[in-house]
């Protein structure tokens, strides 16, 4: 995943930027039932200029705090269509910490049932979800939230041969390496291939409480 780019650049017109969060929960607010049940999964990230572009951004805290609550009322307004179908359907948030603009709400149902279950490696941390980040909403209560890490992957194959094209020094290829909280042997071409796994930041999980 390639990093954000730091908040440098002044925005100007946020309340035409606020306008962009109320747009963006009204597009997304109604599942588009006929997608999902075309392919069994849908999602929806965080499409919000100025932040999710090529380059992307993270916005200010306030500025996520008024998304993160139009994301919940994005997932309240799914979690009530879906249970209207009668069938038993996975709907979560996954709100990232720093990179909070990947943030996204993902469905998933049928076959595609179990998707999303191993998109993410648990975090071995144990941490309360970072209320101070989002503000005290009453609704957070209402999720269980799971803590997973996000993370980039590279093969030492690629990473040699980016050496050798000039995309990267030895000396970035052996950071890359040292800061690696796992590194697995996979077979790959028919010879095998050393993976690398960097923490890039956090990952929180949410999906309502069952008593919900």
């Amino acid at each position: 995943m390639p990093h954000l780019d730091g908040n440098k650049k002044k925005i100007r017109g946020w309340k035409r930027r606020i306008k962009h969060i109320e747009d963006w929960k009204q597009r997304y607010i109604h599942l588009d039932i006929e997608q999902l049940e075309r392919y069994d999964r849908d999602y929806v990230k965080l499409w919000i200029n100025p932040f999710y572009r090529l380059t992307k951004r993270n916005p200010p805290v306030w500025y996520a705090r008024l998304i993160f609550g139009a994301m919940i009322e994005v997932y309240e307004s799914w979690y009530e269509q879906l249970k209207l179908l009668n069938e038993p359907f996975d709907l979560k948030m996954w709100v990232y910490d720093p990179n909070f603009i990947y943030s996204q709400i993902v469905v998933a149902f049928r076959d595609q049932l179990h998707f999303y279950d191993h998109t993410f490696e648990p975090s071995p941390i144990e941490k309360g979800f970072p209320v101070h980040l989002y503000g005290k909403r009453l609704d957070i209560e209402k999720f269980e939230w799971k803590l997973a890490i996000e993370a980039d992957y590279y093969l030492l194959s690629e990473l040699n041969e980016d050496i050798v094209l000039g995309f990267r020094t030895e000396k970035e290829v052996k950071n890359i390496q040292n800061k690696a909280y796992k590194q697995v042997t996979i077979q790959s071409n028919s010879s095998e291939n050393l993976l690398y796994s960097v923490q890039m930041g956090d990952v929180w999980i949410g999906e309502y409480k069952p008593s919900t």
